[in-house]
């Protein structure tokens, strides 16, 4: 039962029993002592709705009204009840009740209990009251037949389970409680109404207000509804001055837009990337779940992520954001080791455009998958997705194999040990026999010289498109194929495979109709379905991944310029911002008098005639990217000029005992600090940290 049925058939409950208790009170009148029962069976299992994670207030709202319709009904029950005959007094409501209460202070807590474990629960309510919730299954029932079998198909594997989506969760999982627990106390968790899904905020982040972010809902169709992000004007102003101060190259530019914007999207995913490429993980992992703790504060209140019918267009630039920063925590997560969150981001990566793929998630997700232990996913995923033919992409030919191998070891009878398994491998070697020579070359697997010798193995693929998928693969799923087991199963298989293609009476899984087949429809796979240019969104998803050694694939895309803030944007993408080019001048002169204002504004008064060069250099940085050279040079003779502030302008500057605050939300140091860390800007040598 999933965490939505399951709330459902709670809420019928709720109403059947109060429906019940005001029956049995009406037809009983004699008076009894009785204390009402203290708490009820169903307020302690309305405390699993935390640990639910349902992502709708809908829903919220809705469990909430029926619980507060049944309270005034369970009192009124109760003062009824003192009518009635001693004989009666331990009722069918309370009795099971107090049981049951007594099980959970002696047992787990109702929020540490599994789907299994509250769902037993609920048929011991069953057991006593009969079915309860036979009308509310009926009518899911009834809707999942009003669904086309297609989009329950396409949909089943986009659905998430929002409780795998806590990293924190995971890592008490794998490793000591105490060790985690100290780890996330130092992290300074804020305490929150609500529980955010994608991230949890902190408190060292500012509290965010109104940022100008929001999401409407763009059209709903056959139940898939399709969103888009919005920048208010305040938004779309902010996002110009970065626009402008990333062309500069100067952290310090972004660092000074997130100190007045904490909140601004472009700029926490861009100091992420400064962040990690400067090896500090830890703060660039922090930048990029404040990105999503913005994006979910955002949300539609239709917009829902456990279902995985929502539907984002990456050709709208407000939305691209949101995809990048997704991708990003996903990577942070595989770092860190943390395989089933990254798994359960992937598919809700997926879920937003699953046709178009944007940021190509379908040539790392078995991966995930498979490192996760979800082989029934990686396996099902290849044979029944409708949207896309896996079974023809080498990464998902090998991979399904390796999930079906890993299904089979689990079971308890092994008499036909992997049999399924070594056909499905059999004929992922005559669909894609370049991935064996690259595979063992980098697991350091040990073949039979026949075997590296066979000209079939040795076929290089011509299309430059299939040979970075092989090559991709085989660079992340290497350190799976190192287990002994999957080392002898593939040095096994691979001696069949060439023996056969030898011998064509030799015996092997596939029988010889099945293995001619796959012989002669690999080869035409090779031939003909990859002679296209590589896709944007496997371009896109290498650049983002930042593998050099893939880059050399794409040499039309890195000989051009890429903004990381937008990797490869689609050609017929729409964007707010494209009138606002550099030959705009109007428009950069606008930003140019605010970057200016700002810096200006937190230099102290004691500091700016001490340092005119420096702020002259500023001037000319900022200026060089629009084209303002004259602009910047009026600018610099005002400021150098005798009375370079007039009376209103020098009130508008802070004083030399005020505070400068900090960029990104940290402590705020005093003006003698400030003072140092203008003189430290004068060296040669920036501190990239500050």
């Amino acid at each position: 039962m999933s965490g939505r049925a399951f709330r459902k058939a709670i809420n019928k409950e709720y109403d059947l029993l109060a429906e019940r208790i005001n029956v049995e009170d009406s037809n009983d009148s004699e008076d009894i002592d009785q204390t009402p029962p203290n708490s009820n069976l169903f307020d302690l299992l309305n405390e699993a709705d935390d640990v639910e994670n349902h992502n709708s207030d809908e829903n919220v709202d809705e469990l909430e009204i029926n619980k507060q319709n049944l309270e005034p009904s369970l009192k009124i029950a109760s003062s009824r009840k003192k009518k009635k005959k001693k004989n009666k007094k331990n009722t069918p409501v309370e009795k099971p009740t107090l049981e049951l209460e007594r099980k959970t202070r002696t047992g787990k807590k109702v929020e540490e209990m599994s789907d299994v474990e509250l769902e037993t629960l609920i048929r011991e309510i069953n057991d006593k009251f009969g079915n309860l919730s036979t009308a509310q299954q009926g009518d899911d029932n009834l809707n999942e037949e009003s669904q086309s079998p297609s989009s329950i198909s396409s949909n089943s594997f986009l659905i998430v389970d929002t409780r795998l989506l806590d990293a924190d969760g995971e890592m008490r999982r794998m490793f000591s409680s105490g060790v985690v627990d100290r780890e996330i106390r130092s992290r300074n968790y804020a305490r929150t109404i609500k529980r955010t899904l994608l991230a949890k905020p902190r408190q060292s982040w500012p509290p965010i207000l109104k940022f100008g972010l929001r999401m409407e809902l763009l059209k709903e169709n056959d139940g898939i509804y399709h969103f888009k992000f919005i920048h208010s004007q305040q938004y779309q102003t902010v996002q110009l001055d970065f626009l402008q101060r990333i062309a500069t190259h100067d952290p310090n530019a972004i660092i000074s837009l997130l100190h007045e914007n904490p909140y601004h999207i472009d700029s926490l995913l861009q100091m992420s990337d400064v962040y990690k490429m400067s090896g500090d993980h830890t703060m660039a992992s922090e930048l990029i779940e404040r990105a999503l703790y913005a994006f979910e504060k955002s949300f539609h209140i239709k917009f829902n992520i456990t279902k995985g019918t929502s539907r984002m267009d990456y050709r709208h630039f407000e939305n691209r954001a949101f995809f990048l920063g997704l991708l990003r925590h996903i990577q942070s997560l595989s770092r860190r080791g943390c395989w089933q969150t990254s798994f359960e981001f992937s598919k809700l990566l997926l879920s937003l455009d699953p046709s178009n793929d944007p940021l190509s998630v379908l040539s790392f997700i078995d991966y995930l998958g498979l490192k996760a232990h979800q082989y029934s996913y990686v396996l099902s995923l290849t044979n029944e997705w409708t949207l896309h033919k896996l079974q023809d992409w080498p990464n998902f030919a090998y991979s399904a194999a390796i999930a079906q191998f890993q299904l089979e070891s689990r079971e308890e009878n092994n008499s036909q040990t992997h049999k399924i398994s070594t056909a499905m491998l059999e004929k992922a070697i005559l669909y894609f026999p370049s991935v064996i020579l690259l595979l063992s070359e980098k697991c350091d697997i040990q073949l039979e010289s026949h075997v590296t010798e066979s000209s079939f193995i040795q076929e290089v693929p011509s299309s430059n498109y299939l040979n970075l998928l092989i090559d991709h693969y085989v660079d992340q799923i290497s350190p799976l194929w190192t287990q002994p087991e999957l080392i002898n199963w593939l040095q096994t298989v691979l001696l069949n495979v060439v023996v056969k293609l030898q011998i064509p009476d030799y015996k092997a899984s596939l029988s010889n109709e099945d293995f001619t087949k796959a012989l002669l429809y690999g080869k035409n796979l090779r031939e003909n379905s990859f002679n296209e240019q590589i896709p944007l969104n496997l371009s896109r998803y290498i650049v983002v991944s930042e593998n050099s050694k893939f880059l050399a694939y794409l040499p039309e895309v890195t000989s051009r310029d890429i903004n990381l803030h937008d990797p490869l944007p689609p050609p017929d993408g729409v964007s707010p911002y494209d009138a606002y080019s550099e030959s705009s001048s109007t428009d950069w002169e606008n930003i140019l008098a605010v970057d200016l204002r700002r810096f200006l504004g937190g230099v102290p008064v004691g500091v700016i005639n001490a340092n005119v060069q420096m702020i002259a250099e500023r001037i000319h940085q900022i200026a060089d990217t629009a084209n303002l050279q004259a602009a910047a040079e009026r600018l610099i003779e005002v400021l150098r000029g005798a009375g370079a502030y007039d009376n209103d302008e020098m009130q508008q500057l802070p004083n030399e005992n005020q505070e400068l605050p900090m960029p990104g939300g940290f402590p705020q140091d005093n003006s003698s600090q400030a003072q140092d860390r203008f003189d430290t800007d004068n060296d040669d040598e920036h501190d990239t940290q500050e």
